[in-house]
C-alpha cells in the first residue's frame, strides 16, 4: 500500500512538473508574441544593407504592353513564370560555359537569388488563386494598415493601429491614368524585381524600374521608382500605380513579407483628413 501511495505521489509530482514546465513555456511564448514590433530597428537594418550599387541589368521578362486595370494580371504572371524558368535554365548553361570561356558574361549570385525568389513567389501565388481567401482582418484592425491620401500624395503607415511612418507618393496623373479609390487586402504577388517597358524610367540597382512591387489588385501596385522620378514624389505623376522612393518601397515590401498579405490592408482615398497628424514622422528625403 505504501508503495502504491509512493507511486501515486511520484506520478502527481511528475505531472505537476510537466504542467508547470508547459505553462512556463506558454508564458514565455506569449511574452515573445506581446513584444512590441520595433519598426525603427527593422527599417534601419534594411537600409543599412544597401550597398549603393546601381547596376543596370537587363531583364528578359519585361512586359511591353501591360496596362494596370485593363489587362489580366494572371495571364501576365503565367508568362512571367515561364520566362523566369527559361532565365534560370539559361543561368545554368552560362555557368557551364564560363568554366571553359572566361569572357562569357554570367549571372551574379545576387541576380540568381532574386530570380529564384521570384519564381517561388509567383508559383505560390498562382497555386493559391483557387483557394478560399483568408479574411483574418479588415481595415485598421489589420496588423499592417496603409492609408494613401491622393489629395496630399502621402502614405500613412500603421502598425498595430499606431502611426509609424509617412512617405511621399506619386499616384496616377490625368483621367486616363487616375489611381482608383481602393479599400482591400493586397492580392499579391510581392516581388523584389519587376520591370515595365511600357512605362520606362531607368533601372534601380538592377531591380528594374518598378522595384519592390506589392500588387494590390489587377495591375495596380505599390512600388519603388527610379532616380529620374524622385523629384516628382509628392505630386501626381504615375500611370496608375503608387510610386515610392525605393528605400521606402523596400521597407513596405519587407513588412508585407514579414507580416503577411493576410494581415495587411491598404486604403486609397481622394482625401483622408482624419488621418493627417499635426506632426507626422519625418519622411525619407528624395535622393
Amino acid at each position: 500500500m505504501k508503495n502504491l501511495t509512493g507511486y501515486f505521489l511520484l506520478a502527481t509530482f511528475i505531472s505537476f512538473g510537466i504542467s508547470f514546465s508547459a505553462c512556463t513555456e506558454n508564458e514565455k511564448k506569449n511574452k515573445e508574441v506581446r513584444q512590441p514590433f520595433q519598426y525603427k530597428e527593422f527599417k534601419d537594418s534594411l537600409l543599412r544593407n544597401d550597398t549603393g550599387k546601381t547596376n543596370d541589368a537587363s531583364n528578359i521578362f519585361d512586359e511591353k504592353t501591360f496596362i494596370p486595370g485593363k489587362d489580366s494580371l494572371s495571364f501576365m504572371l503565367v508568362r512571367m513564370d515561364t520566362q523566369w524558368r527559361r532565365e534560370a535554365a539559361l543561368m545554368a548553361q552560362l555557368d557551364t560555359l564560363k568554366k571553359g570561356i572566361k569572357k562569357v558574361p554570367g549571372f551574379t549570385t545576387e541576380e540568381k537569388l532574386i530570380i529564384n525568389e521570384n519564381i517561388k513567389i509567383v508559383d505560390s501565388f498562382l497555386l493559391s488563386m483557387d483557394s478560399t481567401p483568408v479574411n483574418s482582418c479588415t481595415g485598421k484592425d489589420c496588423m499592417l494598415y496603409v492609408a494613401i491620401d491622393k489629395s496630399t500624395q502621402t502614405l500613412y503607415l500603421y502598425l498595430l493601429g499606431e502611426l509609424k511612418d509617412t512617405f511621399k507618393v506619386s499616384t496616377g496623373k490625368g483621367k486616363k491614368y487616375e489611381t482608383p479609390e481602393l479599400d482591400l487586402r493586397p492580392a499579391g504577388p510581392v516581388l523584389t524585381k519587376y520591370t515595365s517597358r511600357k512605362f520606362p524610367g531607368g533601372n534601380y540597382q538592377g531591380l528594374g524600374n518598378m522595384p519592390y512591387a506589392v500588387f494590390l489588385r489587377g495591375g495596380y501596385a505599390i512600388h519603388g521608382t527610379t532616380a529620374g522620378n524622385f523629384s516628382k514624389l509628392g505630386t501626381k505623376a504615375s500611370h496608375g500605380c503608387i510610386r515610392l522612393h525605393p528605400d521606402n518601397a523596400k521597407v513596405f515590401n519587407a513588412l508585407v513579407k514579414t507580416i503577411g498579405l493576410a494581415n495587411t490592408w491598404v486604403s486609397i482615398k481622394d482625401s483622408l483628413p482624419d488621418l493627417q497628424p499635426a506632426s507626422a514622422p519625418q519622411v525619407i528625403k528624395s535622393k
